[in-house]
């Protein structure tokens, strides 16, 4: 395995639902792995999907984003620039990433409570840029 590729790391796989994420279950019945870009694009899901501070106790105060501070905003142009600069300010604190070319937050066309944010980075030791697709609820369902 080459360094850059060890450097994106391996974890255990999440499930990801509208309720949530779940470990997901390999075909033979033991924990599933992810792996390189696909580790690094949950890893960034899933610290998109903390709330800031909600893991202190664990040691880990820093990990998360002020996201869920937009529950319950209007879905409008502000709200959603707002939005993109917290998506930022979390992406600067990944250390795999090397560079973020893109995030653009816009309304979802079939749910006008939820906004859609595109992430475009490129991973540290790679040349190729990684898309990650995420949706938001502004609305608690």
């Amino acid at each position: 395995m080459s360094e850059r590729k060890r450097i994106l790391g391996t974890d255990l796989r999440l499930r990801e639902s509208e309720e949530g994420a779940d470990i997901a279950l390999g075909a033979n019945g033991d924990l599933a792995t992810v792996s390189h870009e696909y580790n690094l694009g949950q890893a960034i899901l899933s610290r998109l999907r903390i709330r800031r501070g909600e893991l202190t106790d664990l040691g880990h105060n820093r990990l998360g984003s002020r996201l869920y501070d937009f529950v319950g905003e209007p879905n409008n142009d502000a709200t959603r620039e707002r939005i993109k600069t917290a998506v930022l300010e979390t992406l600067l604190e990944e250390p795999r990433i090397s560079q973020i070319l893109n995030v653009t937050v816009k309304p979802d066309e079939q749910d006008r409570d939820r906004v859609v944010v595109e992430i475009v980075i490129v991973p540290i030791g790679q040349e190729t840029p990684l898309n990650i697709v995420m949706p938001f609820y502004l609305e608690v369902a």
